[in-house]
Parts: structure tokens; sequence; C-alpha cells
């Protein structure tokens, strides 16, 4: 065999084994066996999400198993009218208030995201550092047991070996429609899934490592605030993961759990949404142009070449022994992310060479948004 054989093997072969070796350790949040006695502060980041903030809102309203939340919601300076249907969902709860952000507008150097949470955690300057804090943004979806499961979970951490913990990342399991989103959507969970065992490097503190999705995170208040919050990764367009490094460099565990059936999310409603997300996303992920390249490239070699050869090459086997593995690593992946498995699923995990192609451009053309200065996110510039 060839080194353009041995190294799509190679890959996919490790992928599936991490991801079986994953899937004994990342389990999916389940409902927790004793009410959490510890005060809950859910804070949500609301920027033009008049479609969805209702729904949250529903979904925070009837959490149970908590004896003491309070919700607080970041209007953002929206302008589709998200703070009205925010409180019309309220009706009357005291434990939720919209807080107005057009009365502390965004600072320059901040994103919008990481100043609606600075804001929001400001106030509760009398809250005891043992309030449970959990991060969840306005299109996720919440079972009623999720917030309660979440803390519990996070709790836990403090009797398992290693750091003591820091942020728990709950990844919810991504709800997918239109076709973009699904050969897009499971490489979310799949990417960190089949790459990094999570078992050893929740224990360790390097950054190289740090994992996280800003959907649902649970941490302290106390642990927040020694960090430096979200003052700490201002300017971030990938807030979550930046997150993640500065409690790890604090010498905090971060943890990653699958929300399984307690927590979904549809990210984006709409194919061009869904590219400006990626490309916001991606763009500092990769330690800069050179490594979103190099991605690329690997990208290519490593999970696209192999469908081609397959079809034309001289010697099909090895590229379709790397399909089929490439295939059953999604496979594994999506039904510990979503606690479930449906033919949908499967079918498109064998769409995988394509995902990676689609994946391949979206880091391309983030790469070339970032040289060039036009990084934008909901009409606001993040270069």
């Amino acid at each position: 065999m060839t080194a353009a054989d041995i190294v799509p093997l190679a890959l996919a072969g490790s992928g599936l084994a991490m991801a079986a070796v994953n899937a004994r350790h990342v389990h999916a949040l389940s409902a927790p066996r004793h009410p959490v006695a510890a005060p809950v502060v859910v804070l949500v980041p609301a920027r033009d999400e008049a479609d969805v903030i209702a729904d949250v809102i529903a979904d925070l309203r009837v959490q149970r198993g908590v004896d003491d939340l309070r919700v607080r919601i970041y209007d953002d300076e929206s302008t589709d009218g998200t703070a009205e249907v925010a409180r019309r969902a309220i009706d009357g709860d005291d434990r939720v208030v919209v807080v107005d952000g057009a009365r502390t507008p965004k600072p320059a150097g901040w994103t919008g995201k990481a100043w609606g949470l600075h804001r929001l955690t400001t106030d509760l300057a009398d809250d005891p550092p043992n309030t449970r804090l959990c991060l969840v943004d306005a299109d996720v979806r919440l079972a009623p047991d999720a917030v309660a499961a979440a803390v519990a979970v996070f709790d836990a951490l403090s009797d398992a070996p290693g750091p003591p913990p820091g942020l728990l990342s709950v990844w919810p399991a991504q709800i997918v429609g239109s076709a973009l989103e699904r050969l897009v959507q499971p490489l979310l969970f799949w990417s960190w899934f089949s790459m990094l065992p999570q078992s050893v490097t929740e224990r360790q503190l390097r950054t190289s490592t740090a994992v996280a999705n800003g959907q649902f995170l649970t941490t302290t208040l106390g642990a927040y605030r020694d960090v430096g919050g979200h003052r700490s990764v201002a300017a971030e367009p990938a807030d979550d993961i930046a997150l993640a490094r500065v409690f790890r460099r604090a010498g905090m565990r971060t943890v990653n759990r699958s929300g399984g059936h307690l927590v979904r999310c549809r990210m984006y409603r709409s194919g061009d949404d869904l590219w400006a997300g990626y490309r916001r996303w991606t763009a500092t992920e990769f330690g800069g142009a050179r490594g979103s390249w190099a991605v690329v490239a690997a990208l290519l070699l490593g999970h696209v070449a192999p469908a081609v050869r397959a079809a034309i090459g001289p010697r099909r086997t090895p590229a379709v022994l790397a399909l089929v593995m490439g295939a059953a690593g999604r496979v594994v992946s999506r039904r510990v992310e979503t606690d479930a498995l449906t033919p949908s699923d499967v079918l498109d995990a064998t769409a995988h060479p394509v995902s990676m192609a689609v994946a391949a451009a979206l880091i391309a053309d983030s790469a070339v948004h970032t040289r060039t200065g036009r990084l934008e996110w909901k009409g606001r510039s993040i270069s």
C-alpha cells in the first residue's frame, strides 16, 4: 500500500477507535436522583432571537429538581422585538427577568455575547460563590430535568481524581433540518469525540486539548470570577473554547458531556446563517491562517480523497475500508450525542466524505474572510 492508502486508513481507524473509547466515558445527561440545593442562575444572552426566546423561557420555567432557580436574559440591542416576546413569555414569573442591553451598550473590544454575559454576572455581586451558573443560548431546548442534571454532573466532578472542576460543557443534540445542516452539524460533536480521549484530557490542564460548546456551560460563580469571567475572553469570536482555556490556565479542569435527550438545539435555520456561523467559529480554532489551510489539506487528503479513489482508483479496497470505518465512527458519535439513533443518522454518516468537503470549504472561507478583515456576525464586525 502507498501513503495515499495508509493515511486515510490510519485516520479513519484511529477515529473509530477513539469514538469507541469515548463512548464508554462521555455519558449523556440523565435526571438526577436528588434535588439541587445550591442556588442556580441561568444566564441567556439574546440578540435578535424573537423566533426562539419564548421557547427557551417556557422550558426554563418548568425546570424541576432545583430548589432555588433564577433566570436572567440579556437583550443585546435586538431589533426584532426579542425583549417584548420574552416579557410576554415570562408571564409574571418573578424568577425570570430581562435586562435591557440598550442601557449599557457594548463597548469596543467586546463581542456581543461576551459583553452580555459579563453584564448579567456583574449584577450577581451579592450572590454567594457557590451559586451555580448555567450559560444557555437562546436557541437551546431543555427537557424539565436538564438544568438539574447538568448541575448534578458538575457537582459530581469534585469527587473525581484530577484538578478541581471549573467548567462543564453540555453538548446539545444537534437538530438538523436542511441538507446542509445534515452534512455539517453532526461534525460539531464528532470532531472532538473522535480525536481526544476524554478520560485522559479532562484530568489534564493542557490548553491545546480544551474543548467546549457555549450553547450550555455550567460552572460556579466563584470559579467564574476567579478566572475573570468573560472579561478574559472579551474579544474572542469563539468565546467558549477560549473560556475553557482560561479555566485550564487557572488550574481548573474542563469537562464535556452529551446532552442526549435532555438538551437539544437547532443552531441555524438557513444555509446563509450556517455558513456565517462557522465562518466566525472556525476563525480562531486552528492557530491562524497556516493552521486553517493545513486542516483543509488534511480533510481533503484524509477524508475526501478515499471516496475518489474508491470510485476510480486502481486499488479500491483500502479506500473502501477507510470509508466504512469513517462512517462507523460517525454512527458511534451520533449515538452518544443524541442518546438514540435514527435511519437518517446512519444515512448521513455514509455521506461523511461530502461532509468533510463542505467542512474544508467552510474553513477555507473563514481563513479568507479573517485575512481580509471581513468577519461579521449578526450585523457586527468581529475581525
